[in-house]
């Protein structure tokens, strides 16, 4: 659009006439030379300008749209969710009340159009659908490319459309599907669920990708495709489609799950047997403040009041999910049939203590899968010695923090950014091969296939069977926190009283539902997705009010907090966006 610049006084600008004046004074080749250092699309319809938009593409997965100073619009719009996670009973905001305020506004459920996370979250993931675009277009109009590379990227460039446009779509209602066909994305209008066409983009992608990249783990494959359209379809509800893709990636002989649970999360094991498609992250290699790393996902680790080099608390683990790894005399989840229910009392906590307090550590039976996700007081915190409570203000955040993205003590530097500690090289496994035994074991329930889902259910459980955290606190004060010195531990005895059995049967339909849906909670906790399985599953209204409630009696941020489930399930469109494209985005009803 040519906008013409005028004064105060409404005349016309001196840089006009400026421009004017030297549009005459030269030569007609002025107006056609192209500027120094600047790059037109066309210039990438190469193999190797395809190759740049891709890795463009897949540079916004993490959220940062920027290389420099501090990528506020990253924490939106990360891969992990983290921020839309606190909107779940899985999550807090943390840290103080005033960090990262307009995340408490998610928590609460009192975000607006206008909130920064819903703005930011918008913009990167279009953005992310316009790089795309460009490399479709540039694979459509290269001529140095073999029939295999154009098909590879193409598959590539489908799926990262897709997942762009899934992410959205998560968001909001309805919202506009931009194709690289589209001479005027401003144009298109958001009149329904984009569902379709981003199963449409999967199906390409699948036809078209490879098995595996062997030497370039991070690009996506034929069965990452068939993971996301998985996921995909059951958004929708539609368990029977999603069953055979599924099926295809459990008998490809590919994938297999983990000796150990830890291995997910760690960076010895990156891109192991059980990564379908992971985000990879790597420091120490020239960027500032480490933007290859973890911008995205800064300020999730302990606070620098832990004595941890990293920062800064938030995205703290709710009592909710701590309660939740609670086990019966068996082993198993307490689902509420014919015992108690995990929320009906809270696991004992060190809210309201000092650090110099005295605390003992509950010995109630726990699930092991507890202390490799979540950093309690008196359990040791990977190798940099016992937590002693590090939240930095318990009556926001709770008392507990977020263990699964941090680095041991003995990969400091290796791990971690020699300068900039919080930006860390573990990388984000978006889809492992325990969400498709999963996915595949809610396929089973909803076909009423009881034993194919205790079976799946049960492999997952196996797995964790024997993962303890060792070290057991034999003293309960901390002086010289972190690190051992000061406290007694028996590192040959488990942290905690551990137990984690499998299921025997799966009685009814309804049992059968209930253990597969609190499996994925268990497994995949703090990975971003809580809120959008209970919204698929139809039971935010029933899950997230008694939530609210129970919590707000813990923890005084929840006071007052109300959630209506015909407003509260999806967000709102950006105001700035509707004031873009004013007469073609329309907002949801609910708004």
């Amino acid at each position: 659009m040519k906008k013409i610049l005028k004064n105060s006084s409404g005349k016309t600008s001196l840089v006009l006439l400026l421009v004017v004046g030297l549009s005459l004074s030269c030569s007609e080749d002025f107006l056609y030379k192209k500027p120094t250092g600047v790059v037109s699309l066309e210039d990438l319809y190469t193999k190797e300008g395809v190759d740049l938009l891709l890795t463009a593409s897949y540079s916004l997965i993490k959220g940062a749209a920027i290389k420099s100073g501090w990528p506020a619009e990253a924490y939106s719009a990360s891969i992990t969710n983290w921020v839309w996670d606190l909107a779940s009973d899985d999550a807090y905001k943390g840290s103080t009340l005033s960090d990262l305020a307009d995340g408490g506004e998610i928590e609460r459920f009192v975000a607006l159009p206008n909130n920064a996370h819903i703005i930011n979250k918008w913009v990167v993931m279009y953005d992310g659908v316009s790089r795309s675009n460009d490399c479709i277009n540039a694979i459509l109009n290269a001529k140095d490319m073999t029939d295999q590379e154009r098909s590879e990227a193409m598959g590539q460039a489908k799926f990262l459309r897709a997942l762009f446009h899934f992410r959205v779509q998560q968001m909001h209602y309805q919202v506009p599907f931009i194709s690289h066909e589209e001479s005027n994305p401003g144009s298109v209008p958001n009149d329904h669920p984009i569902w379709p066409e981003i199963e449409a983009d999967l199906t390409e992608a699948i036809s078209l990708l490879p098995e595996r990249f062997p030497s370039e783990p991070g690009r996506a494959t034929k069965y990452a495709a068939l993971a996301l359209k998985s996921y995909v379809l059951l958004h929708q509800g539609k368990y029977t489609d999603a069953s055979p893709l599924l099926d295809e990636i459990i008998n490809s002989g590919i994938y297999s799950l983990a000796p150990h649970f830890f291995d997910n999360f760690d960076y010895d094991h990156r891109n192991n047997s059980e990564s379908i498609f992971e985000i990879q992250r790597a420091v120490n290699d020239g960027t500032a403040q480490g933007f290859n790393g973890t911008p995205d996902i800064w300020t999730t680790n302990p606070p620098t009041t832990s004595g941890l080099p990293v920062c800064c608390g938030m995205y703290q683990p709710s009592m909710d999910l701590v309660n939740a790894f609670k086990v019966d005399g068996n082993g198993l989840p307490l689902l509420g049939y014919e015992g108690p229910r995990y929320d009906e009392s809270n696991l004992k906590n060190d809210m309201g203590l000092g650090p110099n307090d005295e605390f003992i550590p509950p010995t109630d039976l726990l699930d092991p899968r507890l202390d490799w996700t979540v950093a309690r007081r008196g359990i040791p915190f990977l190798d940099w010695g016992i937590c002693t409570g590090w939240a930095r203000d318990q009556i926001n955040g709770g008392p507990f923090e977020l263990k699964k993205r941090m680095y041991p003590k003995s990969l400091e530097g290796i791990a971690s950014h020699t300068s900039f500690a919080r930006s860390t090289a573990l990388n984000t496994r978006f889809i492992r091969y325990a969400h498709v035994l999963l996915w595949r074991a809610e396929c089973a329930v909803e076909a009423n296939d009881l034993e194919r889902a205790r079976n799946l259910v049960n492999q997952v459980r196996e797995r964790s069977s024997d993962d303890f955290v060792m070290g057991r606190t034999l003293s309960y004060t901390f002086p010289n926190a972190p690190g051992s010195e000061g406290a007694e531990v028996d590192w040959d005895q488990p942290a905690a009283n551990y137990l984690l059995g499998t299921y025997d049967s799966f009685p009814d339909q309804q049992y059968a539902r209930d253990a597969v849906r609190m499996e994925l909670r268990l497994e995949t906790a703090m990975e971003g997705n809580r809120f959008f399985d209970l919204r698929r599953w139809e039971i935010l209204d029933e899950v997230i009010p008694v939530f609210i409630e129970k919590d707000a009696n813990f923890r005084s941020f929840m006071q007052g907090a109300v959630f209506n489930a015909e407003k509260h399930d999806y967000w709102p469109l950006p105001e700035s966006q509707l004031d873009i494209q004013a007469g073609v985005l329309q907002q949801d009803p609910a708004w």
